[in-house]
C-alpha cells in the first residue's frame, strides 16, 4: 500500500486519531506522514511605519510555530512508545498554509493513498458531527479520507460496512475497500437500504452482478428495509453487527452531506466511536 498522511494540530482529539493512524499504518506495514500546518496572519506593511520590519515579523512567526512543532514530535514518539507501537516509519512534515492546501500538497508529493484526520481539533465544533478542517479536506481532496471520532479506539478491522446505491461509479471505491480489507483480513458488507422508491428485485440483481466482479473477496451483501430514515437504518445495522469501519462515497446531497447536520448526528450513536472512510465519486 502507498503511504498514509495524518494531519494534526496536536490537540487531545488529534492525538487519539494519531494512535489510530499509527496502528493502522503498522497493520498495513506502510509509512505514516505526520503533517502540521499553520497560517500566518495578514499584516499591513505600513502598520508600524516600518515596512522593513515586516519580513522579520513573518520570520519570527514561522520560527515560533516551528519551535512548537519541534516540541510536539518527541511527545508523539513517547505516546507511541507508551502504547507499544512501532514508530520507526513515522515521517514529519511542516507546512505554511491552510490545512486543505497543506494536505493537498503532501498528498501529491509523498505518494499518499489515505488521509487520516480527527473529527475535531482545538477549534471546537463540539455540536457538529465533524469539524470544519476535516469537512474541508473531505470536500477538496481527491484521496480517501478517514475521519476518526474522539472516542474511537483502534482494534483490528474485521468488519467494514460500505453503503451503496449500486451505482457503477461506486465500484472503484468498493475495489479500494476490498484491497484494504484483503490486507487486514476483514469482511466487507456491501449495504443497501431498500426504500419505498427502490425495487428489491433490482437490488438483488445488482448484488449478484457485483459479487461476480469480485469473486475471490470476503464480500457480503446486506439488504436493509428502511424503517424510518436511511441514516438510522444504517446506524442500527452498524450497532447490531459490530461494524468497525463505515465506508461511504461522497455525493452532493447524499448520506454523507446529511450526516453533518447536528440534529441528525446527535441521534447517530455510531458517530462517536466508528471511523468513517470517505471516497469521492469518480
Amino acid at each position: 500500500m502507498k503511504n498514509i498522511l495524518f494531519s494534526t494540530d496536536f490537540s487531545d482529539g488529534a492525538n487519539n486519531a494519531f494512535l489510530y493512524a499509527l496502528q493502522l499504518a503498522n497493520q498495513l506495514d506502510t509509512k505514516l506522514y505526520v503533517l502540521y500546518s499553520y497560517i500566518s496572519p495578514v499584516l499591513s506593511a505600513t502598520h508600524a511605519g516600518q515596512p522593513e520590519l515586516l519580513g522579520q515579523v513573518y520570520e519570527q512567526i514561522e520560527l515560533t510555530k516551528f519551535d512548537y512543532y519541534k516540541k510536539q514530535i518527541p511527545q508523539l514518539h513517547e505516546l507511541a512508545q507508551k502504547h507499544n507501537l512501532d514508530h520507526s516509519k513515522m515521517m514529519f512534515l511542516f507546512e505554511e498554509g491552510t490545512v486543505v492546501a497543506a494536505v493537498k500538497k503532501s498528498v501529491q508529493q509523498e505518494n499518499i493513498a489515505l488521509v487520516v484526520m480527527g473529527t475535531h481539533g482545538t477549534s471546537g465544533f463540539k455540536n457538529e458531527f465533524i469539524g470544519s478542517n476535516t469537512v474541508n479536506v473531505i470536500r477538496n481532496i481527491k484521496a480517501p479520507v478517514l475521519a476518526i471520532p474522539a472516542k474511537a479506539a483502534y482494534s483490528a478491522i474485521q468488519k467494514v460496512a460500505f453503503t451503496t446505491l449500486f451505482r457503477e461509479k461506486d465500484q472503484a471505491a468498493l475495489k479500494e475497500i476490498l484491497d484494504l480489507a484483503k490486507v487486514v483480513d476483514a469482511t466487507v458488507y456491501c449495504t443497501n437500504v431498500i426504500t419505498e422508491n427502490s425495487d428489491p428485485a433490482d437490488a438483488l440483481f445488482y448484488g449478484e452482478s457485483w459479487r461476480k466482479l469480485f469473486p475471490d473477496c470476503k464480500l457480503e451483501f446486506t439488504f436493509l428495509k428502511n424503517e424510518d430514515t436511511v441514516e438510522n437504518t444504517i446506524n442500527r445495522f452498524i450497532k447490531e453487527s459490530n461494524i468497525d469501519l463505515l465506508a461511504i462515497v461522497k455525493r452532493n446531497r447524499s448520506f454523507f452531506d446529511r450526516l453533518f447536520s447536528s440534529s441528525l448526528s446527535n441521534n447517530l450513536t455510531f458517530h462517536a466511536e466508528i471511523p468513517i472512510l470517505v471516497f469521492h465519486e469518480e
